[in-house]
């Protein structure tokens, strides 16, 4: 479900408008109120009659870089009640989170409403305050807490790049099909960004080196859902980059991909053959943990969440889970982890350094994920990715497959700092 987008906004004066006669109709009079009726207007058209999750909670939106717009808290929730009030939503507050949480869709009144008054897609811009997103360690009531910086070289050549990758996007159509094959969903007016994490106790946003993942509405997509998407009506294909994480340790320290030929996350204790899935959440878990003690106290919350703590839980999360509580019942977890190090001696002393270390090493792979992004956008290749995979259309399979595992891992921030010397 996406979450209100504060980047979008009209671009005729007819528009803004007509946003103030309906918001004057609905009681509101106030500027900033109309502002903000201006904003759930933007969201909603673009969603058409699907449901939207916004916050309510009395809490800044964010400065001007998350909130170009400078729309207040203020301004939402009473919008969205006078919206409600008059017909023109159906409002859905989240009882279990004090109110802080709700979900709108337009009625069939606002859709007339449109109609009428010739909203269209070419009447709403996006805003964009930034495309490099930095937000602290720790969240508020279960929210990420996003916060200024002061610009960077390195953030101010990022900015520039991820705004080619998002322009490039922005001129192909993206759809989401249903089952049937008809188009459900069309992924409009969206923002790419990559986003990262500040560490304080490491040292102050250290030039943008913990997490910066690439956003994206779709990344909140099932893998099976995610086999509709289209690019211009072409069938797109999803290609993973071979144990990503892990991979990318490897290429940052050592300069090349793990080396052998077998699987780096079939290990043995004693003989026995580890099941993969287990091995690889140890390798997973241990590289933002501080120890293979707390690591293996992860690796069993993993398990539990997934099988036991969800609606619905898939059938093979419940037989992982299974699987992994009677494997460990004759050998240790501790003695799993210390199998992966020992099979990984090269990059062994990278692991159990802290939570700050896990995402210093998940910005290694969004690295060279963006990498490769870059060189597609080079060549006018439409590319969504999802963590460390490459969504593309069909035809460009085998161009993503040659790249995505050898593409080296470059320190663009000691390039920047090189050039200005």
């Amino acid at each position: 479900m996406p979450k209100l987008d504060l980047f979008l906004d009209v671009n005729r004066q007819q528009l803004k408008d007509l946003s103030r006669e309906l918001g004057k109709d609905i009681g509101l009079h106030d500027k900033s109120q109309i502002k903000g009726v201006r904003l759930l207007l933007c969201n909603l058209y673009i969603q058409g009659q699907r449901q939207i999750m916004v916050s309510r909670r009395k809490e800044s939106l964010g400065g001007k870089r998350y909130n170009p717009l400078d729309v207040g808290y203020k301004m939402v929730i009473s919008s969205l009640d006078a919206l409600k009030k008059n017909g023109y939503i159906i409002q859905i507050i989240d009882n279990h989170n004090k109110g802080a949480i709700t979900t709108i869709e337009s009625t069939d009144k606002l859709v007339q409403w449109f109609k009428d008054t010739e909203w269209s897609d070419d009447r709403i811009d996006k805003k964009v305050g930034t495309y490099v997103t930095l937000r602290e360690s720790r969240k508020q009531n279960n929210n990420a807490v996003y916060i200024d910086f002061e610009d960077t070289k390195y953030s101010k050549w990022l900015g520039e790049r991820i705004r080619q990758y998002d322009q490039l996007l922005s001129n192909f159509k993206i759809a989401l099909l249903n089952d049937d094959g008809v188009e459900d969903k069309e992924f409009k007016k969206f923002t790419i960004q990559r986003r990262f994490i500040n560490h304080q106790a490491t040292s102050h946003n250290m030039g943008f080196v913990f997490g910066g993942r690439i956003s994206g509405p779709w990344v909140n997509l099932s893998s099976d859902l995610r086999k509709n998407i289209t690019i211009n009506g072409d069938t797109t294909v999803e290609l993973d980059r071979s144990a990503s994480n892990l991979n990318a340790m490897y290429q940052v320290i050592t300069g090349a991909p793990y080396p052998r030929t077998d699987n780096p996350y079939q290990v043995e204790v004693d003989g026995v053959a580890v099941p993969k899935h287990i091995t690889k959440n140890f390798s997973s878990f241990m590289q933002g943990s501080k120890s293979p003690k707390s690591a293996a106290h992860s690796v069993l919350n993993h398990y539990k969440r997934k099988a036991l703590e969800v609606k619905n839980p898939k059938d093979k999360d419940i037989e992982k889970y299974t699987e992994y509580v009677e494997f460990k019942k004759s050998i240790k977890p501790t003695d799993i982890a210390q199998a992966f190090l020992d099979k990984h001696p090269k990059i062994a002393n990278y692991f159990n350094k802290g939570k700050a270390y896990g995402d210093l090493i998940s910005c290694w792979e969004s690295d060279i994920v963006f990498e490769v992004v870059m060189e597609l956008t080079k060549r006018g290749i439409p590319c969504l990715t999802v963590n460390n995979s490459f969504i593309v259309p069909l035809q460009y399979k085998d161009l993503v497959e040659s790249m995505k595992d050898i593409t080296s891992y470059v320190d663009r921030r000691e390039k920047l700092k090189e050039m200005l010397t």
